[in-house]
């Protein structure tokens, strides 16, 4: 799928009019596109509360990123498709940096963070070579 916008990291959606990491808050989970959060999933605090992979579990559950934002989300537009090939984070398959540890230098597209697109940058060789 090619679109100028991009996707919501919690729940998928093309919401973004800017790039990835840009600080938006998504209107269909209301969760704030944190560039070190995306890096580090597991990370529970930055511009959201709780830890993107709470998060999306939250949103498969309640249709937002938590809780408190239940009555503020609203349902995708028609044009707010969810990014191909997305899925929420599992780490038997995923693999991120230990939380807040840099251990390569921040890649100048940030898009290569999203772990369900075959360019993420931390694929394992093994999975690039098939």
């Amino acid at each position: 799928m090619i679109s100028d916008r991009s996707p919501c990291p919690c729940c998928g959606h093309l919401v973004h009019n800017g790039r990835t990491g840009s600080s938006l808050v998504c209107q269909v989970c209301f969760w704030e596109d944190d560039v070190v959060q995306l890096r580090w999933p597991l990370l529970a605090y930055g511009a959201n509360k709780c830890c993107l992979l709470d998060a999306q579990r939250t949103y498969q559950t309640i249709q937002a990123s938590e809780e408190r934002f239940s009555r503020k989300v609203r349902e995708p537009a028609v044009e707010e498709l969810v990014d191909e090939g997305f899925r929420p984070i599992d780490l038997t398959v995923d693999h991120f940096e230990e939380v807040s540890v840099q251990e390569e230098p921040w890649p100048e597209d940030r898009s290569v963070l999203y772990w369900w697109r075959p360019t993420f940058w931390r694929r394992p060789k093994s999975a690039m070579e098939r």
